[in-house]
Formats: C-alpha cells, structure tokens, sequence
C-alpha cells in the first residue's frame, strides 16, 4: 500500500481533459451518465457531497464519493456508502486501472479518479456517484466523466494563478462542469457577471439551472458548544455541520436529494445530523484539551468560520495557522487577527507551505508564536490557553491532516 501511494504522489503534472477521456475509455467501463454527479465550487463543495451521501445511503441506495483532499490516507478519498476504500480494494483497483493506462502517464489525483470510477462502477454498481471536483472544473479529471448532473457550491477568490484572477473567470472554468442538457444545481450567485454568464452557458448546452431552496438556520447554545439546525419546507432539522455555511451546502444537498429521489424526502432528512466532515470545526481531544480542527484555506473560508465563533463563548482565541503558498494569506490573516481577542501561532504546512520567512514582518511581529513546527505552535497555545479559551487549527487542510496524524500516531501525545 505504501509502495503504491509513493508511486502515486511522484506524479504530479496534469494532463488534458482529451487524454484523461482517452485513459477513461481504456478501463472499458459501462457508465451511466444518470448516476454521476460532479461537484465544483470555491467553498463547500466537499459538505455539500458529504450530505447528499448520507442522505442517499439514508434512502436505501448505494452510492460511491469520490472527494480531496486526503487529511491522513488516500483511501479517504474514495468512500462506499460513507466507509473508505479497503488497502486490499484500494490495492486491487490500483492494479486494475494501472495496467490498461499506465501508458497515459496520469497525475496523483487523475490515477485516483479513475480508481474511484473504476471501484464504483465495475466493483461496487453503484446507484449514485459523487465526484468532488480537485481544481477549478473545466480541465479537472472528473470532468472527463460523463454526467447528467452538474452541482455549483459558492464561488470565491481562489487559485487565481491558475484559475484568474477576477471572480467571472474563476466561475467560468467552474462552470466548465455543465454537459449538454444537463441539470444544474447551484447555491444563490452573488454576483450579477456570473448569473448572466450562468444563463448563457446553460442556454447553449439546453442545460437547466436550479437554484438550492431558500432556508434559515438556528443556534442552540443551552450547551457547552453551541449546535446548529436548518429551517426547511419540511420543517426544522438538526445538522451536525456548523453554521450558515453548513445550512447553506445542506439546502443545496437537499434540493439535489428531492430531485433524485421524486419523492416524500422528509422521513430522511434527519440523516443530516450524522453527517461528520472531518477537519471542518471537527473537536478532537490532545493533552486535556479541547481542539477544533477547521481547514479553512482561502479568505471565504477564513470568514465563515469567524461566523461560526461568534455563537462560541470563550474569552481569548488561540489560532493555529499554516496556510499554502498560492494563497491570498495577508486577507486571511487580516480576518484572523482583527476578530474579538484572537492570538495568531504561526507555522507551516506540510504541503506547498508559506514559509515563515516568506511571511510580511508585521505578521511574524505580531504572532505569539511562530515554529515551522506544527505540533511545537499547538504546545504553545495550550501552554498560553486558560479554560475559558478556544484554541482552533486552521488555515490549511494540508496542516489539519498533519496535525491529526501525528497526534494519531504518538497515543503518549493525547494525553
């Protein structure tokens, strides 16, 4: 398995969409355009998937999600009605797809598309797929699978480098997700640019857009922590995400949901409180203390989680921060630093890291802390944290998956 994913991780480059079709029709596969749905998005993309998959399984069908990135292991990204891939599976299909496109000489995240579709369709026969778009939608890998469904979470300001550097043209190449006559579910857009250019793009390929169902969210703060719940035309439900953006992507999974199932959907609906996305405002326990894991890695993120924290009591927050060197980081840690009695720990992340040194002075100035240690930041927010704070690691998903793992990996650090 290790052998295998090292394999993996040395490929890097990306193909185009036209050769990932061709190594897609190498694997001989029957797949039915009506049972994938592909994802784009700036933000929510991957709750979204989550919740429309739990809300399937909940309905007796059998469905696959495909989803990046991995906080711990690959076979994360690859799910079975909300179970990841077996080493022996995830092994299997490695060897499978491998000998009918190792000629294509196929990425890290294209050679695990494919082993999603291969698992799904040749493996398990599934009713649904779910497919997480990696990167912007027109040119990713998942693209190249045939879809009836196209879904488009909020969009935002990210990757420009690579996507644009205006918010039309980053929804441009997200929307490069929509087939010919497919449906298009959305989350409300914001901007006027991209409505009109949402219009056009689906009067050309006879696509139909549909808009998530309105909703309203509430707060339950009788506890420690504050809960959250989604107002429906159903009637109201409690999430087990947090906040208006888990309301947000659950309206959207809701409305993709009763599209697919054409039927009384209310008796599922609560399925939506087991719905558990690791590394979102995710609670885990280290050295006596409560630590909130929340990889919000762009500045949309940045502030839905500071929309969260204002239903937490505390007295000071202590940010662990590691953010990727393609990202807008002065705008997130502007967020950081300006909201209610926060301290900023700043370190690196284990993937595509902003160096501490590459960081404006005011920022490493004005951090309590700063190590390119992650654990080493942590230590110290503990350290400097009294019972009433809240101590949150953020900036990065890479940082979420690295911190998980080694607190995973050494049992003597949870204590």
């Amino acid at each position: 398995m290790q052998n295998i994913t090292r394999y993996l991780e040395n490929k890097r480059d990306p193909n185009t969409i036209d050769k990932i079709k061709c190594a897609l029709e190498a694997l001989h596969l029957k797949i039915d355009p009506a049972k994938v749905i592909v994802v784009a998005g700036t933000n929510g993309k991957g709750s979204t998937c989550a919740t429309l998959h739990k809300l399937l399984i909940a309905s007796g069908r059998n469905v696959g999600f495909f989803s990046s990135p991995h906080l711990i292991k690959a076979n994360e990204r690859i799910k079975y009605n909300d179970k990841d891939i077996l080493d022996e599976d995830f092994y299997k299909i490695f060897e499978i797809v491998h000998k009918k496109v190792c000629d294509f000489n196929l990425s890290y995240f294209e050679y695990l598309t494919l082993m999603a579709v291969q698992y799904f369709f040749d493996e398990k026969n599934v009713d649904y797929a779910i497919f997480e778009v990696g990167l912007g939608g027109s040119y990713d890998a998942t693209n190249a699978i045939p879809h009836d469904i196209s879904v488009i979470t909020r969009l935002g300001m990210d990757h420009e480098t690579i996507l644009g550097d205006n918010l039309l043209r980053i929804a441009q190449n997200k929307l490069g997700i929509v087939s010919f006559r497919n449906k298009v579910f959305h989350s409300k857009f914001h901007d006027e640019k991209v409505t009109e250019l949402s219009q056009l793009i689906s009067e050309k390929l006879q696509a139909e857009l549909i808009e998530a169902y309105t909703y309203d969210y509430t707060v339950d703060k009788t506890s420690k922590y504050p809960s959250f719940g989604i107002r429906t035309q159903w009637g109201d439900f409690k999430m087990n995400l947090q906040g208006q953006r888990a309301a947000e992507n659950t309206s959207l999974a809701l409305t993709i949901f009763n599209y697919l199932i054409d039927g009384n959907i209310q008796q599922f609906i609560p399925a939506i409180a087991e719905v558990n996305w690791p590394g979102r405002m995710e609670m885990i326990h280290y050295k006596n203390r409560d630590i909130f894991l929340s990889g919000d890695h762009n500045p949309q993120g940045i502030q839905s989680l500071l929309d969260i924290l204002q239903f937490y009591n505390f007295k000071n927050i202590h940010f662990i921060v590691g953010i990727c060197n393609d990202k807008r980081y002065s705008e997130m840690l502007l967020k950081l630093t300006n909201f209610e009695k926060s301290h900023i720990y700043l370190t690196e992340t284990p993937e595509k890291t902003l160096a501490i040194k590459d960081y404006d002075e005011v920022f490493r100035k004005s951090a309590i802390f700063v190590s390119a240690n992650p654990i080493k930041a942590l230590d110290a927010a503990i350290l400097n944290a009294n019972e009433e704070d809240l101590i949150i690691i953020t900036g990065s998903l890479y940082l979420v998956g690295k911190i998980k793992s080694l607190i995973q990996i050494d049992p003597l650090s949870r204590k």
